[in-house]
């Protein structure tokens, strides 16, 4: 299940990253979103937050639940602050975007629910 947490989570960080070129104003293939500078910036936090996270899930307890669970919270802040000012027209919006955030938060979500799941699991070892 560690192995599924952090290929999840990897997933994630890529589609971050992804992102975060494309707002960087880089186009991939058909892939191409409005450039937003800002969003480039969030998205690759976004994902080094991820990618530190993955070290920490295969690092050693009971250090890397908490260090796991903070890597994801920063990226659930970042999308949400990015859908807030969707919402709010502080930014060019397109259906391809509005799929990201909504793919990304499911991802944060299933991570969530997975390290919840192995702190519980390590606790009741300990």
């Amino acid at each position: 299940m560690k192995i599924f947490l952090g290929c999840l989570m990897i997933a994630n960080a890529a589609l971050f990253f992804f992102g975060a070129v494309q707002h960087a104003g880089v186009g991939i293939g058909h892939f191409h979103e409005p450039r937003i500078i800002p969003a480039a910036i969030v998205e690759s936090l976004c994902g080094l937050s991820l990618v530190w996270g993955v070290a920490a899930v295969f690092g050693h307890p009971p250090v890397e639940w908490r260090t796991a669970v903070i890597a994801n919270l920063i990226p659930l802040g970042g999308v949400s602050l990015g859908m807030a000012a969707l919402a709010a027209g502080r930014g060019p919006r397109t259906a391809s975007n509005d799929l990201y955030h909504h793919i990304m938060l499911a991802l944060i979500g299933a991570s969530l629910l997975l390290i919840l799941f192995f702190a519980r699991s390590a606790m009741n070892r300990s």
